[in-house]
């Protein structure tokens, strides 16, 4: 496969960067949490279903990464690797919660209102999301997950098998059926 310039220059930065942190440097890893912590955060947040999780979820994920730096084989690029170490997280947090009474997904992880909205759109809206929220939160693993990647995160088909690492006919017949069961949650829910 043809590489761009661009990605073959990530692909070194990354090589780089797994280079340090293998060698223990403490510079490397700041550098590694500074570069994707946001992301991960936002992540772990979404898959959890809770911002106030997410924080945690995040340096469980990094600590994870730090763990097992020697054995990333450089196959995917490192942020995909470490994303699939934080979509794992926090679906496992997620199992262990189910197992609990059930918590809401959180208002913040959903997009701020906008602020084009008039009062009554603005409510109409934050209404829509927070059925949508409660909806998402009754589908089962892992439909959820594979929805909120493509819905929340924006991943192409393509980017979910890989950080899920299943098929892209998997990650088509789950969005799918995902779609399916939420629409009928929010029908039942009407």
């Amino acid at each position: 496969s043809s590489q761009s310039g661009a990605e073959k220059r990530m692909r070194d930065d990354d090589a780089a960067l797994v280079a340090r942190l293998r060698a223990g440097e403490e510079d490397a890893y700041r550098e590694f949490v500074e570069i994707y912590q946001d992301r991960i955060l936002t992540v772990a947040g979404r898959v959890a279903g809770s911002a106030s999780d997410a924080e945690d979820l995040a340096q469980e994920t990094f600590i994870k990464a730090f763990g097992a730096i020697d054995r990333f084989e450089g196959q995917s690029a490192l942020f995909t690797w470490l994303y699939r170490i934080a979509v794992n997280t926090a679906r496992d947090h997620l199992a262990h919660r189910r197992r609990r009474p059930a918590v809401p997904l959180d208002e913040r992880i959903v997009d701020p209102v906008s602020t084009a909205d008039s009062p009554d759109e603005a409510l109409q809206r934050q209404d829509d999301r927070r059925r949508v929220r409660r909806a998402l939160d009754q589908l089962p693993e892992p439909f959820r997950t594979t929805l909120v990647l493509r819905e929340m995160e924006g991943h192409t088909y393509d980017e979910i098998a890989r950080i899920l690492e299943v098929s892209i006919g998997t990650v088509e017949s789950r969005i799918f059926r995902a779609r399916g069961k939420l629409r009928a949650i929010l029908e039942k829910d009407h």
